[in-house]
C-alpha cells in the first residue's frame, strides 16, 4: 500500500471515530429534535384542520341564524347567536354579538342592545372596525335618551381626522347637540362634514339639511328679537 493509501485510510478512521465520538454526545439530542419537529409540524396541521372544521362549523350555525331571524323565528335565531357568542371562532363571536344586539333592538330590548355593544367595544381583542360599528351603532340606539355629555363620551375620539368612523361620529354628534340646544357646537360638527371631501354624498346632503335648519332657525330668532326691540 502507497503513504498516500495509508494517509488516507488513517483520515478515514480519525474521521469515524470523531463521529462516533460526536453521535456518542449528542445523539440523543439531535433525535429528540428530529421528534419535536415531527410532532410540531403534526400538532400544526392538526389545529389547522380543527380550526378549519370549526369555521365551517360555524358558519353553517350563523347561516342557519340568519335563516332563522329571516323566518321570524326570533328566539331560535337568537339561541344560536349566543353560542356562536360565546363558543365561536374570533370572527363569528363579534358578527354574532351584533346580530344579536340587532335582533334585541328590533325586539324593542334597546337597553339590551347597547349593554351587548358596549361589551364588544370594552373587548380589547375586538377589531377596530367592528369596535367603531359598535359604537356608532350603540350612540344611534341612545341618542333619544342620552344627553349630549354621554353622546361627546360615546362619540367624541371618533371625530378626529384619521378616523374612519368619522363622518357617522359628526353626523350623530351634531344631531345630539342640536337636539341639547347646542347650535354652535352642531353648526361646527356639521361644517366638518362638508369640509371633508370623503364624506359621503347621502350623509353630505343630511348634513346641509339640518346647516339649513339651523341657519333658518337663527335667522328667525333674529327677526324675532327685531321685532321685539322695535315694539319697544
Amino acid at each position: 500500500m502507497s503513504d498516500e493509501g495509508i494517509f488516507r485510510e488513517v483520515d478515514e478512521e480519525l474521521r469515524r471515530q470523531q463521529l462516533k465520538e460526536y453521535w456518542n454526545k449528542y445523539g440523543l439530542y439531535i433525535i429528540a429534535v428530529a421528534i419535536a419537529i415531527v410532532v410540531s409540524v403534526a400538532g400544526y396541521k392538526g389545529w389547522q384542520f380543527w380550526s378549519a372544521r370549526q369555521a365551517a362549523e360555524a358558519g353553517s350555525n350563523y347561516s342557519k341564524a340568519q335563516t332563522l331571524a329571516d323566518e321570524g323565528k326570533s328566539d331560535a335565531a337568537a339561541k344560536l347567536y349566543r353560542e356562536l357568542a360565546e363558543n365561536g371562532p374570533k370572527g363569528y363571536r363579534v358578527l354574532s354579538r351584533l346580530r344579536l344586539a340587532a335582533s334585541e333592538a328590533a325586539a324593542g330590548q334597546t337597553d339590551n342592545a347597547v349593554k351587548i355593544l358596549d361589551a364588544l367595544v370594552a373587548n380589547s381583542n375586538s377589531d377596530d372596525v367592528f369596535q367603531g360599528f359598535a359604537r356608532i351603532q350603540a350612540a344611534m340606539m341612545r341618542l333619544d335618551e342620552a344627553g349630549y355629555d354621554e353622546m361627546v363620551k360615546r362619540l367624541g375620539a371618533m371625530t378626529a381626522a384619521n378616523n374612519s368612523w368619522r363622518h357617522s361620529a359628526r353626523e350623530l354628534l351634531g344631531l345630539s347637540a342640536y337636539k341639547a340646544g347646542r347650535t354652535e357646537d352642531a353648526e361646527k360638527l356639521y361644517n366638518e362634514v362638508i369640509a371633508d371631501r370623503e364624506a359621503p354624498r347621502n350623509l353630505r346632503r343630511r348634513v346641509e339639511m339640518m346647516l339649513a335648519l339651523i341657519v333658518e332657525a337663527s335667522a328667525g330668532q333674529a327677526s324675532e328679537v327685531g321685532a321685539a326691540g322695535d315694539g319697544k
